[in-house]
């Protein structure tokens, strides 16, 4: 049996990825054509309504809330009308920038050397070698010692296709919440359907973090994996018992690494539903601070206002000459 130089994860991320990338921009422009228009025609309705009601004394909100939604929708027009923003801020990031960021500070790689699909071919390959070298110190009728190698070969491809699967059903999913984006982000304007905005976030930072902790697992495996290979091959052809023991040791630490990677998607969206929950309440309570603060301001100033009357009222009445009697009076006391 000889050794390889097989790479079947990079291989399936290569025919993947290209048309993944493609199709996901090509969705992205037409959504992008498609919302824009709207959205600037709504935003010119809105800012003339609002003046119009502002001049004939109609409107009652305060000027903060007015300023602030106006704001508001100005930038999502922006993000989703300007040239190349929603691609730079929002698919960029997500999809490249994040992920390949917190993959280099957890992985220690510098520029350049992002985990990818080979890493997953490297887990599978060490898994393959390890496992050789422990087969060629075998005789030919050691059927129960080939028979423990051959379940160490099948315990480490299972568990490297479950994190690769995950890893790459992340990626997906990642690109699907992208595409459908421009449809989403104005829904940030509208309190009945800001929830879905926030959902959304959340579920792009949820697949963020499955890719993440999929890479942390990795490097995990790929370091005892190399204690493994490191171990086996310092013991040469010596002890076939002692190269078996290792491998059982391998096979039950990949076991364990398929049922993490099993838990891995329960965990991210536990991690990143947390952090939608409490960015959604920050923001609310943001919201109703600005609110409370400008209603007790207008409050305090009507307050101002109302004794500011009561003290002129006050001090015209102890200037004014008092009236004299009424000519009933006056016929009613001689009577």
């Amino acid at each position: 049996m000889a050794d390889v130089q097989w790479e079947v994860f990079t291989y399936i991320v290569d025919q993947v990825e290209t048309p993944l990338v493609s199709a996901v921009s090509e969705v992205v422009n037409a959504f992008l054509a498609f919302a824009s228009a709207p959205l600037q025609v709504a935003l010119v309705i809105y800012v003339a309504l609002t003046g119009l009601l502002i001049l004939r004394g109609h409107h009652s909100e305060l000027a903060s809330t007015v300023i602030s939604r106006m704001i508001a929708m100005g930038l999502v027009v922006f993000v989703l009308t300007g040239a190349g923003i929603y691609q730079q801020f929002v698919y960029d990031f997500f999809f490249t920038t994040l992920p390949t960021e917190l993959t280099n500070v957890i992985s220690g790689a510098g520029a350049g050397q992002v985990v990818t699909a080979n890493s997953f071919d490297m887990v599978w390959l060490k898994a393959w070698r390890a496992g050789l070298e422990v087969w060629r110190t075998l005789a030919w009728d050691d059927l129960m010692l080939k028979g423990i190698v051959t379940l160490f070969w099948a315990a480490g491809i299972i568990s490297t296709v479950f994190a690769f699967a995950i890893w790459l059903i992340s990626r997906v999913l990642l690109a699907l919440y992208i595409a459908v984006g421009p449809l989403l982000v104005a829904l940030v304007l509208f309190p009945a359907t800001r929830s879905i905005f926030e959902r959304w976030i959340g579920s792009m930072i949820s697949c963020v973090v499955l890719q993440v902790v999929t890479v942390v697992l990795l490097n995990i495996v790929l370091t005892v994996e190399g204690e493994v290979v490191g171990t086996i091959g310092a013991m040469g052809n010596a002890d076939a018992m002692a190269m078996i023991q290792v491998l059982l040791a391998g096979m039950i630490f990949f076991g364990v690494a398929g049922y993490v990677a099993l838990q891995l998607p329960s965990i991210a969206s536990s991690l990143a539903g947390g952090l939608h929950f409490h960015t959604g309440a920050l923001a609310r309570g943001g919201f109703n601070a600005t609110r409370a603060g400008g209603q007790q301001i207008a409050r305090a100033g009507v307050l101002a206002a109302a004794a500011a009357n009561q003290t002129v009222r006050l001090v015209t009445a102890r200037f004014r000459p008092s009236p004299g009697g009424s000519l009933s009076d006056t016929t009613r006391r001689a009577a």
